[in-house]
């Protein structure tokens, strides 16, 4: 009986190429994906923002930031702020974003002259029980580092200069959540935040800023930000 080979070497052969596609496919970064946002703690013109020249996120203004935008992970980019509608680059940063991670771009000044990029990893793990906080100080124009406590003190008690950030702090919801922040060379001025903004199973960013302008330049202010 003659044997024909020919179809059964297709046979044969189309798993293999089957495979060999998978495989190429599978070592393409564009099912590899990263999350970032950008936050806007600036407040002059709306930004745009960019990885690697590629607008991201368009007319970001102060006190604003972006949804968590997906771009392929494992990569570095060039991130970037552009003045919405022009091409004046802010400021710039280089960045490996890794796969299944989440990401902050915060777009801020250091000094009256120096506005940067900082870019950091979130963790947006849940704490069922509790609240979790991230408390960032981007007040350049503060006077003084910044005191964090809540009711009671025992959850609570930080202090923050100028660039530093709390990390993540459990705290448990209910009245003993009420946030006190001062300067600390003005003690008796305090402002607050109350206990009612924070639910079991949240995470949450604070960002601390100063007013840089007017009569009210370096008056302590605060921004909450919900992440999940």
């Amino acid at each position: 009986m003659k044997i024909r080979l020919f179809p059964l070497i297709k046979i044969l052969l189309f798993p293999l190429i089957a495979f060999l596609i998978t495989s190429c496919v599978k070592s393409d970064n564009l099912d590899f994906d990263t999350k970032v946002r950008f936050i806007n703690a600036i407040d002059q013109r709306p930004q745009d923002f960019y990885l690697n020249n590629v607008k991201s996120a368009t007319s970001i203004s102060y006190n604003a930031n972006s949804e968590y935008i997906v771009a392929a992970g494992n990569k570095e980019y060039t991130v970037s702020a552009k003045t919405t509608g022009t091409q004046s680059v802010s400021g710039t940063s280089k960045y490996l974003f890794s796969v299944g991670k989440n990401y902050s771009v915060y777009y801020h000044k250091k000094s009256e002259t120096d506005s940067v990029l900082h870019i950091l990893e979130d963790n947006l793990t849940p704490d069922t029980a509790n609240a979790r906080l991230f408390f960032i100080n981007l007040g350049y124009t503060l006077n003084s580092k910044v005191s964090i406590t809540n009711e009671k003190s025992t959850a609570l008690n930080i202090t923050l200069g100028n660039g530093e950030n709390s990390g993540y702090r459990i705290i448990p919801i209910g009245k003993n959540s009420k946030l006190y922040l001062n300067l600390i060379d003005s003690a008796q001025v305090i402002d607050t935040i109350s206990y009612t903004n924070f639910f079991k199973g949240k995470t949450y960013t604070i960002i601390i800023d100063g007013v840089n302008k007017g009569t009210s330049k370096g008056k302590l202010r605060e921004r909450l930000i919900v992440n999940n």
